[in-house]
């Protein structure tokens, strides 16, 4: 493109001289055979005389112009060239990379070597590297030529003699091919790459074992019948409980009822535990032994009570999950063996009559329904944070803990709450302010619920108060249970929920308020420490109290501000991050809020 441009210079400089000439002689105007020629590379044209070769009003001979958009080279009419290229006869190359046009139109390199960088240079590589576009390559081990030019490896591959393979694998693991495999238990791979295990073969220590064979299922380095395995019941890890049985690869309750008492009560079952066999062990007695079981189903929800206290021996009667074969309630107090538990409607249960010590005779069995169901006692509102207060005093023992780390299982009174998340996020409940030991455990859905968390002692606060935190899915409901740690442990109480939830409002719903729409999710979420920054303030609630009842009287609004300006913008800044930044568009025209 600049030999094209210095010649586009010659015509018009030329005309420039020739025009500086007439001032002093006729020479380049006109007249005899002098006056008509032109100094090369210029010839005579009618518009006087111009370069063929570059001109494109006469481009190659005069009067031949080139079209709009073209330009004259070597004198043929050839399209304009893109940047980084020359026009050099009729077409548009790259000089610095063109053979034939090497640094500058029509210098050709010798056979043999090739252009680069507008220069002419041999073609062969040194021994031991080929030639891959431009560049002379290692194809043994250049990750984008590996093998053969633009033949490039994967992530995390390198190329080694030509191949790609696995860059590095970590201890223990071995390349074979793209993968990284342990040889010592790989079936594809035992013992070396490439060394595969038979259908029915294993890879144990890296080298191939028969299988376990028809029927057995291997867990770990055991074959086992996951049909009557009880540490694999139904498969590897699969444990039944110390009351299961694995029965065709599904733990089974190994306690059984003799009769079921159906769902009729009151109603009154007289029998004798002398020849029965013995089969359970209640948790409430040192020494247990032979026992009656029976079934029963509640008809509608309630509180139950099972009493074996008009027997003739020291009985103890336990009442048991027919589902899971987990032990509900147990009582071995001497002449006095009841248990009350509540029951929901069809929810089945095992009735166990033993004795105590090893004693066996004649009892008698009383199943009354004695109230409504005692839990939960009551509902949490989905707000948080919220504290409610109460007593256990005169409450039954309506739910135990599940014993785990850090939680007994009570014989306590307790009081029940529900509580639905109305956001995904964690919460946390304590019992802080109470007057007694308080034990805390939350259940899903219903008071006789999986026990989700359990909480005895803050060992945090030194304290004999409890905190738990769960993580709860949006709308999920649980069961919020304040218990004591003994049975002499109940009272006063104090129960607190706050929520841990970062919410992002899709402002796309209902306006509400504090309590509903978009507004509660703004301040449940991106707005709630500018609403904390108020209520955490006795000013600025003070001041809330004092707008509220103006009832949108400005003047009386105008003395709120005025007599607690900095309350006044703090509350400001609450309303404008959820009803400007958060819920503009559910909240637009719903509100006296100004938003800027």
């Amino acid at each position: 493109m600049e030999k094209l441009r210095s010649r586009f210079r010659l015509a018009p400089t030329y005309t420039l001289l020739c025009l500086a000439a007439a001032v002093l002689a006729p020479a380049c105007s006109g007249g005899g055979a002098t006056t008509n020629e032109c100094m090369s590379p210029t010839t005579r044209c009618d518009s006087g005389c111009v370069d063929l070769s570059a001109d494109a009003s006469n481009c190659g001979q005069c009067g031949n112009a080139c079209a709009t958009g073209e330009t004259c080279s070597e004198g043929a009419c050839v399209a304009g060239c893109e940047d980084g290229q020359t026009a050099c006869g009729g077409e548009c190359v790259d000089t610095g990379t063109s053979a034939a046009h090497c640094g500058e139109c029509g210098n050709a390199c010798e056979d043999g070597q090739i252009c680069e960088d507008g220069a002419c240079q041999d073609a062969a590589c040194e021994d031991g590297r080929t030639r891959c576009g431009d560049a002379c390559v290692d194809v043994e081990a250049d990750a984008a030529h590996c093998g053969e030019c633009d033949n490039a490896c994967e992530d995390g591959q390198t190329c080694e003699d030509g191949t790609c393979v696995v860059a590095a694998c970590e201890d223990g693991l071995t390349a074979c091919g793209d993968a990284c495999v342990d040889l010592q238990t790989d079936a594809a791979h035992c013992g070396e790459c490439g060394t595969a295990c038979g259908a029915d073969q294993t890879c144990v220590a890296g080298a191939c074992e028969g299988g376990c064979g028809s029927g057995l299922t291997a867990c770990g380095d055991a074959c086992i019948d996951a049909q009557s395995d009880e540490a694999n019941c139904g498969g590897c890890g699969v444990e039944c409980s110390s009351l299961e049985v694995c029965q065709t690869g599904a733990c089974a309750c190994t306690v059984s009822p003799g009769a079921d008492l159906g769902d009729v009560v009151p109603q009154v079952v007289n029998n004798t535990t002398v020849g029965a066999a013995s089969t359970f062990a209640p948790s409430c007695v040192a020494t247990s032994s032979s026992e009656r079981v029976y079934m029963f189903t509640a008809r509608t929800a309630g509180r139950y009570s099972f009493d074996t206290s008009a027997s003739t021996f020291n009985t103890v009667v336990a009442l048991l999950d027919a589902t899971g074969c987990s032990e509900i309630a147990c009582n071995a107090d001497p002449g006095a063996a009841r248990v009350s538990r509540d029951l929901a409607e069809g929810q089945t249960v095992y009735v166990v009559v033993d004795g105590a010590d090893g004693e066996t005779g004649a009892f008698q069995l009383s199943v009354t329904r004695e109230s409504e169901p005692s839990c939960p006692a009551g509902e949490l509102s989905g707000t948080t944070p919220q504290t409610i207060t109460g007593s256990t005093r005169g409450r039954p023992n309506s739910v135990s803990p599940t014993q785990v780390e850090g939680c007994l299982a009570t014989e306590s009174r307790d009081s029940a709450y529900t509580f639905t998340a109305q956001f995904a996020g964690d919460y946390t409940f304590d019992t802080y302010g109470s007057t007694f030991d308080t034990v805390l455990h939350v259940h899903d859905a219903t008071c006789r619920g999986a026990q989700i968390a359990c909480n005895d002692d803050d060992e945090v606060r030194f304290t004999e108060q409890s905190e738990l935190t769960v993580t709860l899915a949006a709308n999920q409901t649980v069961v919020v249970v304040v218990d004591g740690n003994g049975p002499e442990d109940f009272g006063d109480f104090t129960l607190t929920v706050r929520s841990h939830v970062e919410l992002v409002c899709d402002d796309s719903g209902v306006c509400g308020d504090g309590t509903s729409g978009c507004v509660q999710c703004a301040f449940a979420g991106n707005c709630k420490d500018e609403l904390a920054a108020c209520t955490n303030r006795p000013n600025c609630d003070s001041y809330v109290s004092c707008f509220r009842t103006c009832n949108k009287d400005q003047a009386c609004e105008q003395a709120c501000r005025e007599g607690d300006p900095e309350s006044a913008a703090i509350f400001d800044a609450a309303l404008a991050c959820a009803y400007c930044d958060e819920c503009r568009n559910s909240c637009g025209g719903t509100t006296e809020v100004v938003c800027p």
